[in-house]
């Protein structure tokens, strides 16, 4: 890394910075952690974990991160870019600015701060479960908030808004009372995700074993075939998660792993990005794992599709 050039801001120069060499290869998907700030404290959050790069907050100045997105796409022929944090919504202004430099955008947000209009794109809305359950793990009013943002926004601006529940054995009792809560708002549809557990977890959201979390995976498919449109997982790809096929598209170690092939940019050091080992960073257990964004695409390979691979479980 090194200075390339300085930009001048309020009569304060800012140095710019070379982004990481992260090699030659291309990546059709990326994902960014816009900011390690976050207002809220989920428990499943895999951003904040000990092994991953998350402190200082915002090491990154708003015309680096401007600068290094646009290198990384040029050099890397990025089409799909995930905004995750943190919270992005805090970095709103920037936000928009960033989602410029990509041909399609999706944001990851807990939808506290509002619902941003990005037409032609995909909003994220993060929930995970009715208003009690949901709230134990996010925070005391948020489930009316986030439901007040979504009814309250411009439904016909063009932008993609979609809900997103992590399942994890502490909220998975509440899968079906939460479609049913959601089923009728003004949204695209829901999408899963499954917990993604450190080599170590043997916290409460962890199964104690994958054939625990097949039922759970066999719930969802109930669901699917009951509201087709409105879940928007594959029920082909929700069968390659289940506990008799699921390594075979993950290995030992994450060496078939499909999500080795989205970039992963992590706040580094000295104002630039690093790359952790997976999206979900460097501990992760690749036996356990839940990501749905693996399994959908070994499923849409499998039938000859070769569509875009993010970590959201919008991927459908």
């Amino acid at each position: 890394m090194g200075a390339i050039a300085s930009v001048r801001k309020s009569n304060t120069a800012i140095q710019l910075r070379e982004p990481t060499d992260f090699g030659e290869r291309n990546f059709q998907s990326a994902l960014v952690i816009f900011t390690n700030a976050c207002n809220l404290e989920c428990s499943h959050c895999f951003v904040f974990r000990d092994d991953n790069p998350n402190e200082p907050r915002d090491k990154m100045d708003d015309a680096n991160m401007l600068h290094q997105l646009r290198q990384l796409r040029d050099k890397h022929d990025i089409k799909y870019m995930l905004f995750m944090g943190g919270e992005p919504m805090i970095r709103k202004d920037l936000l928009v600015e960033a989602m410029k430099i990509f041909e399609h955008c999706s944001i990851a947000t807990n939808g506290t701060y509002g619902i941003p209009s990005v037409p032609g794109h995909l909003v994220s809305v993060s929930l995970d479960g009715p208003e009690g359950p949901n709230d134990a793990i996010r925070g005391e009013g948020v489930f009316r908030k986030v439901e007040k943002a979504i009814r309250e926004r411009d439904m016909g601006d063009g932008t993609s808004v979609m809900l997103q529940m992590v399942l994890t054995r502490q909220n998975e009792a509440h899968l079906e009372d939460f479609v049913e809560e959601v089923k009728d708002w003004p949204v695209t549809g829901l999408a899963f995700n499954f917990y993604v557990p450190t080599r170590d977890d043997d916290s409460p959201l962890v199964w104690r074993d994958l054939k625990e979390r097949d039922l759970v995976v066999e719930r969802l498919i109930a669901l699917k075939r009951r509201y087709p449109s409105f879940i928007k997982s594959n029920i082909g790809s929700l069968e390659l998660m289940m506990s008799d096929v699921c390594k075979e598209y993950i290995g030992e170690d994450g060496e078939k792993c499909l999500l080795r092939n989205v970039l992963p940019l992590y706040m580094g050091d000295e104002g630039s990005f690093e790359r952790t080992f997976c999206c979900y960073g460097n501990d992760v257990d690749c036996e356990r794992c839940g990501a749905y964004g693996i399994f959908n695409q070994a499923f849409h390979l499998a039938q000859g599709n070769e569509g875009h691979l993010l970590i959201t479980g919008a991927s459908v």
